[in-house]
């Protein structure tokens, strides 16, 4: 039996479900494969840039709770992916910083994410890819300007 998305590709809303569906579902298997949790993968990722971050900053772009920030982090510091530093302005605050484990997986999930780029793009040519890329981005800037008039 289809489920609603399958029903419904021939919608942008369809299609995104259907998309966004197998996306988590594959790239979930592989970072599992890898040892990874949901959620670790998006904190590796933002820590690659802004290492030394506070945990409020990982909540805020991981679009999560502090709650559930802090449980993350619990299993990845115990997996010695990460490690936390007291603030030296203020002492309740903590830095969360990636440990070479952790830079080395950061690299193998964005090694699956260009595997499962390839494998959603194969058979475009280089125009299409561009142009998909270009499409959902600019889908992306169209509903931000739609937020802000709601």
């Amino acid at each position: 039996m289809e489920g609603f998305s399958e029903v419904y590709r021939d919608t942008i809303h369809g299609a995104f479900l259907s998309l966004a569906k197998r996306h988590r579902r594959r790239s979930a298997k592989l970072f599992q494969e890898i040892g990874l949790s949901e959620g670790q993968p998006k904190v590796l990722d933002f820590l690659a840039i802004h290492d030394g971050c506070i945990q409020k900053d990982l909540a805020t772009y991981c679009n999560i709770k502090p709650a559930t920030v802090t449980s993350v982090l619990n299993g990845m510091e115990k997996a010695q992916l990460i490690y936390r530093k007291q603030n030296s302005d203020d002492k309740r605050i903590y830095n969360v910083y990636l440990t070479e484990e952790g830079k080395k997986r950061q690299r193998e999930v964005q090694e699956i994410f260009r595997q499962i780029d390839e494998v959603c793009l194969q058979n475009f040519t280089r125009e299409e890819r561009e142009q998909a890329i270009y499409l959902l981005n600019k889908m992306y800037d169209n509903l931000g300007r739609g937020e802000r008039r709601c």
